[in-house]
């Protein structure tokens, strides 16, 4: 039988209530490999029928590998998260089926019910996690009235308290983790007062000989630093997905180290010890090789937080390398260091004949105190860590 006729037959028997029958007859399509989307997304609400949900969860998955916007796939997947009580993947993927829903010129009524129905489910998420963040605060010594002003008014907006009034900017600060109100707009930030950029700069040879001894022992560490995923959704395409035209090795990942590509780096390691790295667990540090191959570029994109800076030193630089932020575009040059608020929509390039590697890292925007870093820092850690699967 040909897909579509698979297809057709198994709809026939879900709707006629004869699950474990449509699950076979999708399952023929799967044996046969001629399974598109629509018969992986029926043998999905087969297996849901049949209360097998670990196979349900393994057909959507090959629903949203073909079709990472599939509405339908995407509400089953956060259901069967749900119920793992994995909350952050749940409203992940309820978050993206209203904002593409939003972009449909009418709504299908089974949509607008599903749609209904996970909006409650994100409110009533939204209400467990508040007063997680609250004994999570509460546990770190917050009280409000001791606290800046500016980190109440970010626990405001976080919370849906207040509303961040519209910064009237072309590329305005739009961090989609964690905004800090009253951060001042940079896109490069002044030199001068990272005191500790020009001694980095000044130990450029040692760490490009670093990354060299790295690259010639350990260059199968170099992967694509954008990866699919199932476990959370693409918001967005991009031509650099598993490609290895964007790969990286890290010395801290997510604030994870890595211990052989340390012992590779040793005195990279050590200059970095002694930076003021945003330090939050299960997030940052990240540290790390970023190689671009040639006529390759990253596209515009904003971080996490607007309450840290994104470092590059360039290590090996063609000409014809660059990046922009906001408004303000420079030629990367070898030994010559910058920070940036990547909360700012930012993109690079790599115009040159040869590859661009960077050593890039996350560090403290310095106008925070170490009061607000570390409410700041449990903020984060309380997200991070919030209705997550190990």
């Amino acid at each position: 039988m040909t897909e579509p006729e698979l297809f057709q037959e198994g709809i026939a028997a879900l709707q006629a209530g004869r699950g474990r029958e449509a699950r076979s007859i999708f399952q023929q399509a799967v044996d046969a490999d001629i399974a598109t989307a629509r018969c992986w997304l029926g043998l999905a609400l087969a297996a849901l029928v049949d209360a097998d949900v670990p196979a349900a969860e393994v057909a959507v998955d090959a629903v949203l590998r073909e079709e990472p916007h599939n509405m339908r796939a995407l509400i089953i997947k956060g259901d069967i998260m749900l119920g793992k009580d994995d909350f952050q993947g749940a409203s992940a993927h309820y978050n993206l089926v209203l904002r593409l829903a939003a972009t449909l010129p009418e709504v299908p009524k089974q949509l607008a019910s599903d749609l209904g129905r996970i909006q409650s489910r994100l409110q009533q998420l939204g209400g467990i996690f508040q007063q997680h963040l609250n004994d999570r605060l509460a546990a770190a010594g917050y009280k409000r009235e001791q606290a800046s002003p500016r980190f109440n008014q970010s626990l405001d907006l976080l919370l849906g308290k207040e509303q961040r009034a519209d910064p009237g900017q072309t590329y305005p600060q739009a961090p989609h983790v964690f905004f800090m109100a009253d951060m001042g707009y940079y896109t490069y930030f002044p030199k001068e007062q990272l005191p500790w950029m020009r001694d980095l700069e000044g130990h450029t040879d040692l760490i490009e000989g670093e990354l060299q001894s790295l690259l010639s022992r350990h260059a199968d560490r170099f992967s694509p630093y954008v990866h699919s995923g199932l476990d959370r959704p693409q918001g967005s395409e991009t031509a650099l997905l598993d490609s290895d035209d964007w790969t990286s090795a890290f010395l801290w990942q997510d604030s994870l180290a890595q211990e052989d590509i340390m012992a590779s780096c040793p005195e990279t390691k050590r200059l970095m010890e002694d930076l003021p790295l945003t330090r939050v667990n299960g997030l940052a540090p990240s540290v790390l090789f970023s190689k671009l191959n040639p006529g390759a570029r990253i596209e515009p994109h904003t971080g996490m937080l607007n309450c840290r800076f994104i470092c590059h030193l360039p290590l090996t630089v063609p000409e014809g390398c660059g990046l922009r932020v906001g408004a303000d575009t420079r030629e990367a040059r070898r030994g010559e260091g910058w920070a940036f608020d990547d909360s700012v929509s930012h993109e690079a390039w790599n115009n040159g004949s040869s590859p661009r590697t960077i050593l890039l890292f996350d560090v403290w925007r310095p106008e925070l105190d170490a009061s607000e870093r570390h409410l700041i820092t449990t903020i984060l850690e309380a997200v991070s860590g919030f209705g997550k699967v190990a």
